[in-house]
């Protein structure tokens, strides 16, 4: 196992590569991104050969500690930071004190390669990060390894998308299209398209029991949904609710419609 360089300064060289990961300019130049907490360590940790680098806080959890040298016993750089200088890099209020530097998955270049016959989560313009990997670890749950994301979107390499997603966004496959792209793709595929909307027809759970037909499910951005070109041209699908509630947000409909048209469960017993 590699021996820890002991990081005391906040203005170490390690310090600003892992701050510079929280921008997409820095995860661009050096082909990494920031993988923090248990969760998304022990996931990224299941990648063959991809954590470059492992930061470890002197105030780390039992778990972080555990985890650390597991990924140091490679050849990975291992860091040992002092709680200030952890803190410094974090991008949560409670650190765990665990930071990995991962290299991600390439991005895919164009829509043929997203699958004729398995899952795609579309998702146009999400905004928030959180939202975004929580999405991502819904989807993932149900089998969909393919997402599509409408440019303007933020990346799935935020690495608080990183966290919200258990570690999934990390290997999962990405194609970023521009929105003309994005609806062609879209309108081609019509047949298999569900559009989440509150005007669309309303998500009967016996829909799970239509062989996949609905593989390809879009949902809009947080505040604004779907944009008209979209909810014209595309079939729309809603989630049914009770009550004075105005609609679900767009993690847990999301989530809804993955289990409801992904999910392969037994007939109902009679």
């Amino acid at each position: 196992m590699n021996e820890p360089q002991l990081i005391t300064s906040r203005r170490a060289g390690i310090i600003g590569l892992a701050l510079s990961l929280r921008e997409k300019k820095g995860r661009a130049e050096h082909n990494l991104c920031f993988a923090e907490g248990a969760v998304a360590a022990d996931y990224a940790l299941k990648m063959k050969s991809a954590v470059k680098g492992v930061l470890l806080s002197r105030d780390a959890t039992e778990k972080c500690v555990k985890l650390a040298h597991e990924a140091a016993a490679g050849s990975a750089p291992f860091y040992l930071l002092t709680g200030e200088c952890f803190e410094k890099i974090s991008v949560l209020r409670s650190p765990e004190g665990l930071a990995l530097l991962v290299e991600p998955a390439p991005l895919l270049k164009n829509a043929s390669e997203l699958p004729d016959d398995g899952p795609v989560a579309c998702l146009w313009q999400l905004q928030d990060p959180g939202n975004l990997g929580t999405i991502i670890r819904s989807a993932a749950s149900f089998g969909c390894r393919h997402f599509l994301l409408v440019k303007n979107s933020v990346s799935h390499l935020h690495p608080l998308c990183i966290r919200a997603s258990a570690g999934a966004a990390l290997d999962s496959n990405f194609l970023y299209l521009e929105e003309d792209e994005a609806m062609r793709y879209l309108t081609e595929n019509k047949g298999r398209v569900c559009a989440l909307s509150g005007e669309g027809y309303s998500i009967k759970f016996d829909l799970c029991y239509n062989n996949g037909v609905n593989m390809v499910i879009v949902s809009g951005n947080e505040p604004h949904g779907l944009p008209e070109r979209a909810r014209k041209s595309l079939p729309l699908f809603s989630i049914p609710t009770v009550g004075s509630v105005e609609s679900l947000n767009v993690t847990a409909a999301s989530a809804i419609a993955y289990y409801v048209f992904w999910s392969q469960r037994a007939p109902l017993e009679k």
